[in-house]
């Protein structure tokens, strides 16, 4: 059997909430919170071309990333993430090295796979290790699927994910992708869960990827108190007693509860995150969630959102734009 890795992605997907700026003493010391977790695998922030800021979690240099990162921790690898559709230039991304981040996760679109190839390619050939994080896995057929696994298993990766982009599957569906990355995946490569929690199905998902008899390395994504944009994550602190429970982890639950209430207390009170009807909504049309917050945030209410997005074709649902959002919201038809 394999080894159940919990990755925190407190830092990097949290961010989407708070626009990623935590404050520099707050990120430093919820890092040091977060390694005292005991999770495997701690994700630091994005790496963006984009302008550099101390207080927020998106960095366009390693050289930021290490400041976060003084003294590491032993049993704990660092990871930092990238999108295909904003990277961080090759030539501006510094070799891998003992003090930075030993892992790049890199967030994949379908319709870019050659591009996010090419630029996995890079980042293993600076000595990182990869995770290639293809998103809204429902949207690749079986054969498309198998596909993407066999092309991106010519870099050897250290893990290749099944990502639930809009918390729009069932763990029966997302179970099926994972088998596939299974029976294709090269030995030794690691399968992923990452998934949202539009239908309040992410814990029971990542129960089920598990209780999987695997020979391979599962990692499953997880956030103190499922900081995330819209619906959020699975919860951190839950999972992970579930696994003190059932499979005799020693996680350390007390620093989560010390982030929330010192720092994500305020941020919620501010900007909540969490199921909500209209995530559920866009869920259950399989629709861009960004959808679902651009109404909320023009004060319409469930009803509405629902005609709308009923109104919208499927193609339109995809790739959000406040254009589309208030052409639907106009002429929706109702249900």
């Amino acid at each position: 059997m394999g080894t159940l890795k919990l990755l925190d992605c407190t830092l990097r997907d949290g961010g989407y909430v708070n626009d990623w700026n935590f404050g520099q003493p707050a990120m430093e010391d919820m890092v040091r919170k977060l390694e005292q977790t005991k999770v495997e695998i701690l994700e630091l922030g994005f790496i963006k071309d984009e302008p550099y800021n101390e207080d927020r979690t998106v960095f366009n240099d390693i050289g930021q990333v290490k400041k976060l990162i003084p003294h590491k921790v032993a049993g704990i690898e660092y990871a930092v993430m990238a999108e295909v559709v904003n990277p961080l230039p090759l030539e501006k991304l510094a070799p891998a090295d003992a003090d930075g981040p030993e892992i790049i996760r890199v967030i994949v679109w379908k319709r870019m796979l050659k591009e996010g190839f090419e630029y996995c390619k890079g980042i293993v050939e600076k000595g990182y290790k990869l995770c290639v994080q293809p998103a809204r896995v429902s949207q690749y057929s079986d054969d498309e699927f198998i596909e993407m696994v066999e092309l991106f298993n010519r870099l050897d990766p250290m893990a290749v994910y099944v990502v639930d982009s809009w918390g729009t599957m069932y763990a029966d569906a997302l179970l099926h992708y994972m088998k596939l990355a299974d029976e294709h995946l090269k030995p030794g490569i690691a399968i992923g869960y990452h998934g949202h929690n539009n239908m309040m199905q992410a814990f029971d998902v990542a129960c089920a990827f598990a209780r999987q008899e695997t020979d391979r390395d599962v990692f499953i994504d997880a956030s103190v108190y499922g900081i995330g944009r819209g619906a959020g994550n699975l919860n951190l602190e839950l999972f992970a007693k579930y696994l003190n429970d059932t499979m005799g982890r020693n996680y350390d639950l007390a620093p989560m509860m010390q982030i929330y209430d010192t720092y994500l207390k305020k941020i919620y009170e501010d900007h909540p995150w969490g199921f909500s009807l209209p995530y559920f909504i866009s869920a259950k049309y399989n629709c861009n969630p960004n959808f679902a917050e651009h109404y909320v945030s023009k004060g319409l209410n469930v009803s509405r959102i629902e005609e709308i997005i009923y109104s919208m074709p499927q193609d339109r649902r995809i790739i959000f734009s406040v254009e589309n959002a208030e052409k639907y919201s106009r002429y929706g038809a109702y249900i």
